[in-house]
């Protein structure tokens, strides 16, 4: 048995083995290195590596689609003079945001020569402003008020993909490096000859982070199943061509390879290699092999 200490206080143990029970459950007539690593509690909550029991879970089957952010059109007001006359009073500038009823300009009826109040019939923003003191207001459009509270985006389901995709299903928005959830409003068929639906998802935009006109993914959940044991996808390292995940005894973590099955991305079916109720590295497990192969390329030298 050979042993390193490191500053760390990680040390990297390397156990000769006749045989390597692989992931498939075969065994391997060559001689092996089964790699093991011991690491002090203390020493292994300061790295902030966690750990988890191994149990059953959910893969949740996904399918990757592209679209768009776009206003929701029920939340965009277009503000006209109630009566024919000329603008005296503006009030408010595009990029100000106002609440329902404020005052946005005066206008000067033509009929009575009363000023009366152009108001903001909903919460929102100034995006369009046509009106200038002096000009005349009679039937164009002088305010455009648009509230961006919530929006909607717009996903491109083409036909090889409408019979996994309905109203209702969960999705993953992703863009500009921000995710949310929502759920799948409703889907729009082909309009204007495009060669694909739209699947039209509302999301919450209270913190106003998200923009329209935002070119987005979604990942929409088209099937969930049930799998006897799970493990993060982050919790699988790739050590040597093999799928390994540490399982950790007492103060030792070993490298078990495993045989990967079906995965959402988040999580993955561990199809053998590990056992319910074993105690993983959930988090974190790349410091582990980081020194396993710093380990190894000191022993090369």
């Amino acid at each position: 048995m050979k042993s390193i200490l490191f500053k760390s206080s990680i040390i990297i143990v390397f156990l000769s083995f006749s045989h390597l029970i692989h992931a498939s459950g075969d065994h391997d007539d060559d001689h092996e290195e089964q790699q093991m690593v011991m690491i002090d509690d203390h020493i292994a909550e300061k790295s902030m590596i966690e750990t988890a029991i191994a149990s059953s879970g959910l893969i949740n089957e996904q399918l990757k689609v592209y679209g768009k952010t776009v206003n929701d059109p029920s939340q965009v007001s277009h503000i006209r003079a109630r009566f024919p006359g000329t603008v005296v009073d503006v009030n408010v500038q595009i990029g100000d945001a106002v609440k329902v009823g404020e005052t946005l300009a005066f206008v000067e009826s033509n009929e009575s020569l009363k000023k009366y109040p152009i108001k903001a019939l909903m919460p929102g923003v100034v995006v369009a402003r046509h009106a200038n003191p002096g000009e005349m207001a009679l039937d164009q459009v002088l305010f455009t008020l648009a509230n961006f509270e919530k929006i909607w985006v717009e996903l491109q389901v083409f036909p090889g993909q409408l019979s996994q995709i309905k109203s209702g299903q969960e999705v993953l928005i992703s863009g500009s490096d921000q995710t949310t959830s929502s759920t799948i409003e409703h889907i729009i068929p082909s309009q204007d000859e495009k060669p694909y639906s739209t699947a039209r998802v509302l999301i919450d935009n209270l913190s106003r982070n998200w923009t329209t006109g935002l070119l987005v993914s979604g990942q929409v959940s088209v099937k969930t199943k049930q799998a006897d044991l799970v493990v993060p996808s982050r919790a699988i390292q790739n050590i040597d061509g093999d799928s390994v995940v540490f399982v950790k005894t007492g103060n030792t973590y070993t490298a078990h390879v495993v045989e990967i099955g079906r995965t959402d991305g988040q999580f993955t079916e561990i199809l053998s290699g590990l056992h319910i109720g074993d105690m993983f590295v959930s988090e974190n497990s790349y410091l582990i092999k980081a020194d396993l192969e710093k380990s190894g390329a000191s022993h090369d030298h």
